[in-house]
């Protein structure tokens, strides 16, 4: 029994269901009518370094570590400044591919994010995204990177954003799909390599394009436009081709780390939070600065100049006339903000950039932070309302304890918050009135996710209830007919197979040793 993980960034039903019913895919269509299909929930948080961890591992932050695209240090006392850097693998917990390599099983791990370098397997890891580049040695073994581009020449792991969006934002646009196009259609092809040549078990291929294109083309997606969801249909194409390759007893499992949605409005969550003064600065300086740039978007905006203005702005910005402040700025915006800070006086503030795109924001509270204030603070965010639209801001409100128990658990207490759909989170300062429309709707990630599970023992036909990223490993280890090393987060997800198999649970390393002096007593 071998079993397939086919991830996609992003991918969601808002978009995968409309193109079905358009006849659009038809290999997802035979996923959906000979399958399960449910939604599968990424909510702490649903970014992309945190939700493909916990899709590989089974585990919650707290156990492997990985909450953002950052890592950052402890504070070593009150008051002094934290350092943070980039996090391109797990600290800690085993991932799946860890799993089957011990019980001996061929594995194939291709372009799934947050494994850079590249771990020792039982057969072969491609690293994904968070990969510095293809210069550096991103294969296991290192010999099959030369392989690899004999097969796939020009083999991207991500698409350069930077250089795609040189020049007017239409041409960008185009660009990006052509790019996400090449991109997919070169990892598709790895994919089939490796199935076709190497002997497997198990493969776990991950795709990007969804997230990528989404992220700016949201609104002619959203609509069907043909040219902008063509990748969809290359992906249905990938898909197809990877059922060609399983046999009756094999299994497939479809899923993403997140869902998607479109975001018109911003709130201000830092200048929120200063506002209440929790968070202090050491000198206001900058944010005075900010304040009045916002001031005078505010006004342009009733004077309805604001279009105006950005336009001009954007061909200062293709001409090269602008092309300082993009250097300057350009791919920065999920750098920390961990400057000018009065790290003795600040209670709470948001750190990282990520949940602008991400749909969250992940508020750092202070230790001695009194429960009332807490209170206080969660009553609060809870009243806010678009005075656009009249939405409340907050569909979710999460505390530490969300992130599991474990050795990499959060020094300091969380608020973990969700919007409700149409909004996401701004962490800049500097706009007094904390809300804010985007200039134009922008995709953003949402919780619901997508999960297909096909073939094998598994049902036909199944509308199951929605099931968390921490399942996905118990579950597949189940349709492979493996026990369960130790204690997940998740659970086996035994309403989407056609019988109740026993549990097959082997806690503790005891049983884990037993199974491998088995192993070695047989071979």
């Amino acid at each position: 029994m071998r079993s397939v993980i086919f991830g996609v960034d992003g991918l969601t039903y808002r978009i995968l269901h409309p193109l079905i019913e358009r006849g659009d895919l038809p290999n997802f269509k035979r996923l959906q009518a000979q399958g399960c299909e449910a939604v599968l929930e990424s909510k702490y948080p649903p970014v992309t370094p945190a939700a493909w961890t916990s899709l590989s591992t089974g585990l919650k932050p707290a156990k492997h570590g990985v909450y953002d695209f950052w890592e950052y240090e402890e504070q070593q006392e009150r008051g002094a400044g934290r350092k943070s850097r980039v996090q391109t693998h797990r600290k800690g917990g085993k991932a799946i591919w860890n799993i089957l390599s011990e019980y001996g099983k061929q594995v194939l791990v291709i372009n799934v994010p947050v494994t850079y370098p590249p771990e020792r397997v039982n057969g072969i890891m491609v690293s994904g995204y968070m990969t510095p580049s293809t210069e550096v040695d991103f294969t296991y073994p290192s010999t099959f990177k030369e392989e690899l581009f004999r097969a796939v020449p020009e083999y991207e792991i991500d698409v350069d954003l930077r250089s795609i969006f040189r020049g007017q934002v239409k041409e960008g646009k185009l660009r990006l799909i052509d790019a996400v196009l090449r991109m997919t259609e070169r990892r598709i092809d790895l994919a089939m390599h490796l199935l076709k040549e190497r002997p497997w078990d198990f493969c776990y291929v991950a795709f990007v394009g969804a997230d990528r294109l989404q992220h700016s083309l949201w609104e002619e997606i959203i609509s069907l436009d043909t040219r902008a969801t063509e990748y969809y249909r290359m992906l249905d194409h990938g898909l197809g081709l990877i059922l060609e390759q399983l046999g009756p007893d094999d299994s497939l499992f479809v899923i993403s780390d997140h869902g998607f949605q479109g975001a018109s409005s911003m709130f201000d969550i830092n200048e929120f939070l200063l506002h209440k003064g929790l968070l202090k600065l050491q000198s206001s300086e900058l944010r005075d600065k900010a304040a009045r740039t916002a001031s005078v978007k505010y006004k342009l905006k009733q004077l309805g100049l604001l279009s105006l203005a950005r336009r001009v702005k954007r061909t200062l910005k293709a001409s090269g006339i602008a092309s300082g402040i993009v250097k300057k700025y350009g791919g920065d915006i999920y750098h920390p903000l961990l400057t000018d800070l009065d790290w003795q006086q600040t209670q709470a503030y948001v750190p990282s950039m990520s949940g602008f795109l991400g749909g969250y924001a992940d508020i750092f509270l202070g230790e001695d932070m009194a429960p009332e204030q807490l209170a206080e603070l969660c009553e609060e965010l809870k009243q806010q309302v678009n005075p656009n639209t009249g939405k409340p801001l907050i569909d979710a409100i999460y505390t530490t304890e969300v992130f599991g128990s474990g050795p990499y658990a959060p020094a300091e207490p969380h608020l973990l918050l969700l919007p409700t759909d149409g909004i996401t989170f701004q962490m800049k300062l500097g706009n007094t009135r904390f809300w804010s429309e985007l200039s134009m709707v922008r995709g953003t990630h949402q919780k619901d996710g997508v999960l297909y599970a096909y073939g094998g023992t598994l049902k036909k036909g199944f509308k199951a209830p929605n099931a968390e990223v921490y399942d996905l490993v118990p579950t597949v280890l189940q349709s492979m007919g493996l026990p369960l090393p130790g204690e997940f987060d998740g659970r086996v997800l035994h309403e989407l197979f056609e019988q109740k198999a026993e549990p097959s649970s082997v806690s503790g390393e005891g049983g884990l040793a037993r199974r491998k002096l088995q192993k070695l007593l047989e071979a």
